[in-house]
């Protein structure tokens, strides 16, 4: 059994933001020389998802929407009021401490997928593509790419 980990570096540009890191994936299972096994992409933060869907511009619209629809960026967010707000307090700037939609947005979104491999490849649909979502402002991103399985 092999175990190969990756971190995976990004600048997102903009909230919400699809990216799709897919073709990073793939080369990253590819490299590992595992022919069968898993990969899970897992993201390294609590405001930015990853999750498994089309990439067609119409539904990436309609979900952004969706998101902003739920999740207001401006509305009131308990975790954004500094008055009552104790824990983890250690940002280094204020957009921390307003990005009480993004963690909510997450929490239904999720952390990670695991993706299974056949023959050195990632066993995708069709028309499915790993993105990570990032639900809060532009900044850098990692994501760790975890491969476990056999090798030839």
């Amino acid at each position: 059994m092999k175990v190969v980990t990756i971190t995976h570096s990004l600048h997102t540009k903009e909230a919400p933001q699809f990216v799709d890191l897919t073709d990073e994936v793939q080369a990253a299972v590819a490299k590992s020389g595992v022919t069968n096994g898993t990969v899970t992409v897992y993201s390294k933060h609590t405001t930015a998802a990853i999750r498994i869907n089309e990439k067609e511009s119409g539904f990436i619209e309609d979900f952004k929407d969706f998101l902003k629809k739920e999740f207001p960026p401006f509305a009131y967010y308990r975790h954004n009021d500094m008055k009552i707000r104790t824990e983890n307090l250690d940002c280094d700037d204020d957009r921390c401490a307003k990005n009480g939609h993004s963690h909510c947005a997450h929490m239904l979104l999720g952390t990670s997928e695991t993706i299974p491999i056949v023959d050195n490849k990632l066993t995708l649909g069709m028309w499915q593509r790993v993105f990570l979502v990032e639900l809060c402002s532009p900044r850098k991103r990692e994501v760790v790419f975890q491969i476990i399985g056999e090798e030839t």
